[in-house]
């Protein structure tokens, strides 16, 4: 019986998810994609029309074939909107979207944030985005949360985070289940910008990519605060956002730096002039193109994505990283790339923490989840339980 059960959990997620990613698609498209009996699938459309996850949009113009028009589907929008936070150490940014990335509400600060005051500080501003959620009579689906640091995403305990000052594994996500009982995801900073990409920007699918989030902040070498640029990478391979085994794929630092210097080989008396200084900006851009022109051409990545404060200060950071792909790479093939900026911009994060969230609940629970993440249509029964209890 639980077998079956499972079967037909991961049935129906993969039924919402084709659904999510192809608006207006028939039931019987749906049964050809999946490769399942029709029958099956119209047993959990009916499910889930009744629970009104999916809406059917009227009848299909065209279609191939004779017989009854066929009926359309959509995943409903009006299920509920998700969280996505941005938690740094000098500030943060939130957002309320909708399923597909419309954002409704958004608001940013400066704090000081470190491993003392993390706790109470994401739960004011959980609590602060729930309260314009209330007044707009909204149901939140769920909360996606972005830090920086080394993250194990399935328990959401932050293993090690130099930035917030975090040098022993710090369960954020079991002290945060002790304040709201909406299920809360938590990733790297950089990694979100992936999953951000991977939820609105469907023909990121097709390729492998990196993103690059570059925020620009007061660091801190030995006593004496400079500002500098902090960098971190995401990867995605075969739509799969890389964690490592370790979970520390992502986790940035010139080939060229020293253990006298930070991320890059660029001495900190200069690192403190940017983004104003555009010398040391190219400077900087350079050595950060040059090693990830490796990286691209290693793993043959096709698409590259700017993300964070280098938005708003790209330079010549595109030019550069053309050419340092181009310089080390050593055949004549032609490779498509892609190289641009997040239209995120500084909400790159924050809007991806709430693509995590809506990723999960549209992903296909594994037959055999070492992880036991809740996801697909597990994770939206725990929903619909929360929503139960508030219409009691």
């Amino acid at each position: 019986m639980a077998e079956s059960n499972k079967l037909h959990s991961i049935n129906t997620s993969r039924v919402l998810r084709t659904i999510w990613q192809n608006p207006d698609v028939s039931r019987i498209k749906v049964a050809e994609m999946l490769g399942l009996d029709r029958s099956t699938v119209t047993k959990i459309i009916q499910s889930v029309l009744e629970r009104d996850i999916v809406l059917t949009a009227g009848k299909r113009e065209k279609q191939s074939g004779v017989g009854r028009r066929q009926v359309s589907l959509r995943v409903n929008t009006d299920i509920g909107v998700v969280l996505g936070l941005e938690i740094q150490t000098s500030h943060y940014r939130v957002v309320v979207t909708t399923i597909y990335g419309e954002v409704l509400h958004s608001f940013f600060g400066k704090f000081e944030a470190n491993h003392e005051n993390l706790i109470t500080h994401a739960v004011s501003l959980i609590n602060t985005a729930k309260k314009f959620i209330d007044d707009k009579n909204l149901f939140l689906l769920g909360i996606g949360i972005g830090v920086p640091g080394i993250v194990d995403p399935y328990t959401g305990i932050i293993i090690r985070s130099n930035p917030l000052n975090i040098q022993e594994p710090f369960d954020l996500k079991k002290e945060l289940i002790l304040h709201f009982d909406e299920y809360v995801f938590i990733e790297n900073d950089a990694n979100c910008c992936c999953w951000g990409e991977l939820a609105f920007h469907p023909e990121s699918r097709e390729r492998n990519f990196l993103t690059v989030l570059g925020e620009f902040r007061y660091v801190v070498e030995g006593s004496k605060e400079l500002r500098g640029l902090a960098m971190g990478l995401g990867l995605v391979v075969r739509e799969r956002v890389l964690h490592g085994d370790h979970f520390t794929a992502g986790e940035y630092r010139s080939v060229y730096a020293t253990s006298q210097t930070g991320q890059f080989i660029v001495p900190w008396s200069e690192l403190c002039h940017i983004p104003e200084d555009k010398k040391i900006l190219e400077d900087v851009y350079r050595e950060l193109t040059t090693n990830l022109a490796f990286l691209v051409n290693t793993i043959d990545l096709t698409k590259i994505v700017f993300a964070g404060d280098i938005v708003d200060h790209p330079g010549n950071i595109k030019e550069l990283m053309s050419k340092a792909i181009e310089d080390s790479w050593v055949y004549d093939l032609d490779r498509n790339f892609i190289i641009g900026f997040s239209e995120f911009g500084e909400n790159s994060v924050s809007i991806g923490a709430a693509g995590l969230f809506i990723e999960k609940l549209f992903s296909v629970p594994d037959m055999a989840d070492r992880f036991q993440e809740l996801v697909g249509y597990d994770l939206y029964e725990y929903i619909l339980t929360l929503k139960g209890r508030e219409l009691e």
